[in-house]
């Protein structure tokens, strides 16, 4: 019962590009939003497939939309979550059949999965029930597992876990005599007697050294994903070297025991195993969006359409990047691509935020696809169902064929791909080449992707293609090139867009007064 796509869902999805992980810093980001190594594995699944059907993307946008809503019910279901892993942990291990196995350790095992079964059923229907929910997603979750905790065989598995946990329970203490190895492994246990009482130790230490070893144990099982601490399969090595003697002490428990848990050997626990990285997915990102609001930060879900064409409006975005980073005075702005409008040529001075805002537009649009909330007042339209990024890259990789060399490769696979649903966020492409070279292969670029219809933002210092705009729109394809400029106010950078051919030499003078260079401020320095 996955609840990351659609009832009858193809499951299609477009693979994002290792250089757009690393452009977009999405790895920075997915450690900051995920608690643990696990979780961060299922987030980077999501945020790098984009679902290519917007049923799929509208379906999960509906499901987060509902805890968004219910900060109580993310609770109930973070607890709930932990019952899951463990679950799902004994699913990842090979089915121990009772025929072949059927020692006490084992009987255990399966009897502790039963309970966690149970127990994360219940949890689930009850949070479910208790709560508002409208989502299709998680009301079919409701109905399924509604339909399973009222079934008589579910009601009869309770009862079978009630007796043999009453079977279980002659068992409260014992007296054990233990052999170690000179590295203090259990060798043997060679005596035991069992007592109808619980032991209380006299030595205090021991008592709080045995509490917190076994309070590690599971934290480290449940890998610290939610509360209360469920079971978990951390193997005892005295329960193992016990086991004989127990069995021969609960002989005709045992026998009872292993008879009933003979119905449950293939239990099939799948209904809410496969909850787990769609649960992950939704808590994980309602709690970083708790984290953004008690900052004051907007967020929203965004509406998404079934238009032809490109078409996103974005209000007040804003790069999540600068949230994680501890910035204050966060700049936002809006953004609309259209099939009228979706070049863009971007201009304006060294750290004037041109990057940042790239990347804010990939980050979001991925975010979008996703069926997540986006950093912005407002986001409307049509999610791009891919997202391409050509940055700068490392000097070191450029030794085989030089930097235009492997810039030319990676642009021609870039081509390739390119549709009408696609972004695609150049970041000083041919910045190596001298101008002239470097205004004629942009043009050849910028003139095949008009034809694609593909959305670009060609973020450059050439600005003579800036000012090449009536040339290029006279090409084929319905979009329109639009000039870009990152503002600058009193020699200062806002950090804000508009529209506006590029400024040179505003910019040439902005980056000589930060350093002190020009002729003015030469020659006081004298």
């Amino acid at each position: 019962m996955d609840i990351l796509f659609a009832e009858n869902s193809k499951r299609k999805t477009v693979e994002l590009k290792p250089e757009t992980v690393k452009d977009l810093a999405l790895q920075d980001i997915l450690d900051n939003i995920s608690d643990s190594e696990s979780e961060m594995i299922i987030l980077r699944d999501i945020f790098t497939h984009i679902p290519i059907d917007t049923n799929d993307t509208r379906y999960r946008s509906e499901i987060l939309k509902d805890f968004l809503e219910n900060d109580a019910m993310t609770d109930e279901m973070t607890d709930a979550l932990s019952y899951i892993r463990t679950l799902k942990d004994y699913g990842h291990s090979k089915l121990l059949q009772l025929s072949d196995d059927r020692t006490l350790y084992v009987l255990l095992e399966h009897l502790r999965e039963l309970m966690i079964y149970i127990e994360a059923t219940e949890a689930i229907v009850s949070c479910l029930k208790k709560h508002k929910i409208r989502s299709t997603g998680l009301r079919s979750v409701l109905t399924r597992l509604e339909s399973i905790v009222t079934d008589d065989k579910f009601e009869l598995a309770k009862k079978d876990v009630k007796k043999m946990l009453h079977d279980l329970s002659n068992v409260k203490g014992a007296f054990i005599g233990v052999n170690f190895t000179p590295d203090l492994n259990i060798e043997q246990v060679t005596s035991v007697e069992f007592v109808p009482y619980r032991i209380r130790s006299k030595y205090k230490f021991a008592e709080i050294a045995a509490f917190i070893s076994n309070v590690n144990s599971n934290a480290m099982a449940s890998n610290s994903v939610g509360k209360p601490w469920a079971p978990t399969r951390v193997i005892d090595p005295l329960l193992v070297s016990m086991t004989p003697n127990i069995e021969k002490h609960l002989k005709l428990n045992i026998i009872r025991i292993k008879h009933i848990m003979n119905k449950y050997v293939k239990l099939d626990s799948s209904s809410i195993t496969e909850l787990y990285e769609g649960l992950t997915y939704y808590l994980c990102m309602t709690k970083l969006s708790r984290r953004l609001r008690k900052e004051g930060c907007e967020i929203c879900l965004p509406e998404i359409t079934d238009t032809e064409g490109i078409k996103l409006d974005i209000k007040d975005l804003y790069n999540i990047r600068l949230f994680f980073a501890g910035e204050k005075n966060i700049v936002k702005n809006d953004f609309s691509f259209s099939p009228e409008e979706n070049l863009f040529i971007l201009t304006g001075p060294n750290r004037g935020g041109k990057t940042i805002i790239e990347q804010a537009l990939g980050i979001i649009s991925i975010m979008a696809a996703i069926g997540s909330f986006v950093t912005a007042s407002s986001c409307k339209g049509r999610p791009f169902h891919n997202i391409l990024t050509h940055f700068p890259i490392d000097e070191n990789l450029t030794i085989n064929y030089g930097r235009l060399g492997e810039e030319a490769i990676r642009i021609k696979e870039i081509v390739k791909e390119a549709d009408d649903k696609t972004l695609i966020l150049f970041n000083e492409t041919y910045s190596t080449t001298s101008a002239a070279d470097g205004l004629y292969l942009s043009k050849d670029l910028l003139r095949i992707l008009k034809e694609h219809g593909t959305a670009v933002v060609f973020n450059t210092h050439i600005h003579e293609l800036a000012r090449s705009l009536d040339e290029m729109n006279r090409w084929d394809g319905q979009s329109k090139f639009v000039s870009l400029v990152m503002e600058i106010k009193d020699n200062v950078n806002t950090f804000r867009v508009k529209r506006s051919d590029p400024e040179s030499k505003s910019y040439a003078k902005n980056i000589a007064e930060k350093y002190g260079i020009t002729y003015e401020q030469m020659k006081n320095a004298e």
